[in-house]
């Protein structure tokens, strides 16, 4: 069969399950409106017996249905990419196909491209003979017990932070692998020389020719299922060989899968179950507490109520009890003493009036007498408190006058001070003229530094020199101009010199041509070795050819080398160019450097150069001016200080500085003198002011005392005189109350007989209730122990049992959730174009052992077979979506 025939038939092959996959899948609109689209991807790969990947290739159908213009952008790998249903390519730009098609009916792509990504999911299978490791090529042939074990891995898995509830309503954060989430299944078909076939975790069924077909299947995702699923069987084996095996594999969402959608919402619902409980394990718990607190108190009221029923019992028996037949006897007793004050009180009212009548006129004549009083402290306190005032203040001069005294000291001393500082200021300007002489001199130095021309070593005579120099050097006919005609000269033998080199040179190449001077030699000295002319002969002439080679190797290096020469001279007149040009130019700025020192002359002196302008002084003249005004202001600063300073002798008529301070120096000796008989007048004024205050003190003293009693009688007879009215209305009132006491005394014996009778009752009652109080009180600890026992062995418990299972079943099902998001987002391998419906499905096959060389009609049919994979996936979703 020709490949493209082959080829023919993996395509018809493949259509059919394709169909049916893309049957199943949901359409999603796409193009105009009018077209549904859908997209299948299913990546194949090949692995070796132990797992390792030998090729993969990922094939996609774009599936079209309706009428209508589709845009076609289709994520594709590029690399491989070759179309399935015909020889025509396909335009991709980054990755993507482009396609402008019409769709009429049904309309299907078809494309085959290598696979150049991670593949998700990594398969390993480990073999044992009779126990011991064995290579997958080494069992063929071999017979004994065989044990196989797969192990497939899904290596999607990156870290990301999963949020969920703890259980207490507040949020908290782990750090997780989480992985794509794939389901698949693991076939192989062991042949009939497999016997004694068993697996603990394979779906096991005959394949009708013999042999025994094993079912693995895979949740690779937690928490439903793990990332890694390790699995295998056991069988003896006659004869070996090893059976391929087949892996299918696709993403789920297990947030929208029927089969594991359940699964997810039995983690939700046991995390609500678990902060359910936990919510009211801890309200539970509070109220245990509360109970405890409650029965603490209640406790705490028993034993007071006890002790007070104890105490009343107490008190009623021996105390009340006989204390009420007591107040019987004496209420009979009191109403006799009331009747007798009855008759009392009338007396009494009768001389209650004539004391009310004296009392007032007591306190009248008191009245009087206060208010003079009064009058009298006022005055006297006056007085005292000027008193005081002036011997204070004199005590206040008195105190700060020595002060006074050494602050004029201090004033002396600070214009004795000041008198020598000016002395010394004097001294001081008076040295000025001497202290000028160094500037002088220095000054002098730089004139004689600067000189003039024709003063050998003076900078005036050094520049005019520079300056004529560069003069002579640029004038015509100078040395620059001679310099360039030298350079000139220079540049013609050079330029001869390359004339001769270049005739050499092309003499070289001629004799190196073909049939030039050196072929001809060789021809000749060919011909002469050809005449036959003697061994001698054609030896010579063979070291002779030899030599011509030699020369024509050296001539061809000399012609070499004679042209790097006079590429050398070509540069050398070209620098030759350059250098003349370059003395051109240095020719005018020689010319701007000497205009630049003869201005630099004139800048020094203005007598320099004729050139100068004399109205503009150089520095020369400069130095004579500032040497003139040092010895103007040396003067005149001597002067005009010294005079205002002036002498020992002066006042202040004189207006000088030490006049001022002797003026100053005299009136601080007078203040000084006056300070002492100041000082001699307030101790004398202290005395007296002293004396003045302490009788004013005395007086203000008796006149208060005597103010005190008077109020005091005052307040006294006036207190008098409203105790004896009181006093007679008390009395009438006392008559009225007599009677009144009269009557309630025949009341209060009465009751007191009744109070008798019932605290007797009273006394058995209360005996009765501080027994059962007792009671109460020794029960009331054991409901306090037990809250609290129940608070720490049952609630507290409990509710750390629902965080536990609130926050496991909440990381799980936020695992779950982070999962399904990633199933969504990259759960295909490249991608579906916009709008459309995708799916990827993912094939390897492990390859056997066998013998035979058929391995790539092997892989042929495993390509047909691909598509195949599209539909067993279609019914896999059925059965987990």
């Amino acid at each position: 069969m020709s490949k493209r025939s082959l080829a023919s038939v993996v395509a018809g092959m493949a259509a059919v399950p394709t169909l049916l996959l893309a049957a199943a899948a949901p359409a999603a609109a796409a193009g105009d409106g009018s077209v549904q689209v859908s997209n299948t991807e299913t990546v194949q790969a090949y692995l070796d017996a132990s797992g390792n990947v030998d090729v993969a290739r990922v094939y996609e159908q774009v599936a079209m249905q309706g009428t209508g213009t589709v845009d076609l952008r289709n994520p594709v790998e590029p690399e491989g990419l070759r179309n399935l249903d015909g020889f025509g390519d396909f335009e991709v730009a980054d990755g993507v196909m482009v396609a402008s098609i019409d769709v009429q009916g049904e309309q299907r792509l078809r494309t085959v491209s290598d696979y150049t990504r991670k593949l998700p999911l990594e398969v390993r299978a480990t073999y044992t003979l009779d126990g011991q490791v064995v290579e997958p090529a080494d069992l063929l042939g071999r017979s004994g017990r065989l044990e196989v074990r797969y192990t497939v891995r899904n290596v999607t898995g990156t870290s990301q932070v999963v949020t969920f509830d703890d259980g207490t309503g507040r949020s908290t954060s782990t750090t997780q692998e989480v992985v794509i989430p794939m389901v698949g299944s693991l076939t192989t078909t062991l042949p009939g020389t497999f016997t004694d076939v068993s697996s603990k975790e394979a779906n096991l069924a005959g394949d009708g020719r013999g042999g025994t077909k094993l079912t693995f299947t895979m949740t690779l995702f937690g928490p439903i299922g793990t990332p890694t699923a390790s699995f295998g069987y056991a069988a003896d084996i006659v004869d070996g060989t090893l059976p391929k095996a087949s892996v299918s594999a696709l993403p789920v969402s297990p947030l929208d899968s029927p089969s594991f959608k359940g699964g997810a919402e039995s983690y939700r619902g046991g995390a609500a179950t678990g902060a359910t409980l936990t919510a009211g394990a801890t309200e539970i718990d509070a109220n245990l507490l509360k109970l405890r607190d409650g029965a603490s108190t209640l406790l705490a009221g028993l034993i007071q109520l006890r002790d007070g029923a104890q105490k009343l019992d107490a008190g009623l028996g021996a105390q009340a009890l006989p204390g009420s037949r007591d107040l019987a006897a004496g209420a009979g007793e009191l109403k006799d003493g009331t009747s007798r004050l009855r008759a009392g009180t009338g007396d009494a009212k009768d001389g209650s009036a004539q004391v009310a009548d004296g009392a007032r006129q007591l306190a009248d004549g008191a009245g009087r007498l206060d208010a003079g009083a009064e009058k009298l402290s006022t005055g006297a306190t006056q007085v005292d408190e000027g008193a005081a005032l002036v011997a204070g203040g004199l005590h206040l001069v008195g105190d700060n006058a020595p002060a006074l005294l050494e602050g004029l000291a201090q004033v002396a001393d600070g214009l004795d001070q000041v008198d020598g500082g000016l002395t010394q200021l004097y001294a001081g300007v008076g040295g000025l003229p001497e202290q000028a002489k160094p500037l002088h001199a220095g000054l002098t130095k730089l004139r004689v530094g600067l000189g003039g021309k024709g003063q050998d070593g003076t900078l005036i005579d050094g520049i005019e020199q520079v300056r004529a120099g560069l003069a002579a050097a640029t004038a015509d006919g100078g040395s620059v101009d001679q310099l360039r005609g030298g350079v000139g000269q220079a540049k013609g033998g050079v330029d001869t010199s390359k004339g001769g080199v270049d005739q050499v040179r092309s003499g070289l190449e001629d004799a190196l041509t073909p049939g030039g001077g050196i072929d001809q030699l060789d021809g000749g000295v060919s011909l002469a070795k050809g005449s036959d002319c003697g061994v001698v002969c054609t030896g010579i002439l063979t070291q002779v050819q030899a030599g011509l080679t030699d020369l024509r190797a050296k001539t061809g290096a000399a012609s070499d080398g004679l042209g790097a020469v006079s590429s050398g001279l070509t540069q050398v007149s070209g620098g030759l160019g350059q250098v003349s040009g370059g003395l051109g130019q240095l020719k005018g700025k020689l010319n701007d450097a000497a205009l630049g020192l003869a201005r630099v002359e004139c800048g020094l002196s203005n007598t320099a150069l004729k050139v100068c302008d004399p109205a503009v002084p150089g520095l020369l003249e400069g130095v004579g001016l500032v040497d003139a005004g040092v010895t103007t202001l040396v003067d005149g600063v001597v002067t005009k200080v010294q005079g205002g300073i002036g002498g020992s002798s002066d006042t202040a008529e004189d207006k000088t500085l030490r006049g001022g301070v002797n003026d100053l120096q005299g009136g601080v000796d007078l203040l000084g003198l006056g300070g002492l008989d100041l000082l001699d007048a307030i101790d004398q004024l202290t005395v007296g002011a002293d004396q003045v205050s302490g009788g004013t003190s005395q007086v203000a003293t008796g006149a208060r005392d005597l103010g005190a009693g008077a109020s005091q009688l005052a307040d006294g007879s006036g207190d008098l005189a409203d105790g004896a009215g009181r006093l007679d209305n008390g009395v009438g009132q006392l008559a009225d109350g007599a009677g009144q006491l009269d009557d309630g005394a025949g009341r209060l014996s009465d009751g007191a007989a009744q109070l008798s009778d019932g605290l007797a009752d009273a006394a058995t009652g209360t005996s009765q209730l501080a027994a059962g109080l007792s009671d109460a009180a020794d029960g009331a600890p054991q409901l306090k122990d037990g809250a609290q026992q129940l608070s720490d062995e049952g609630t507290k418990k409990l509710v750390e049992a629902g965080k536990a299972t609130a926050a496991d079943y909440g990381e799980k099902y936020a695992l779950i959730e982070v999962g399904a998001q990633r199933a969504k987002a990259e759960g295909m391998a490249y991608g579906a174009p916009q709008g459309a419906t995708g799916a990827t499905a993912y094939s390897f096959e492990l390859a056997g052992v066998d013998g035979e060389g058929g391995a790539n009609l092997g892989r042929a049919a495993g390509a047909a077979a691909v598509f195949g994979l599209a539909g067993a996936t279609v019914l896999l979703r059925r059965r987990l979506l």
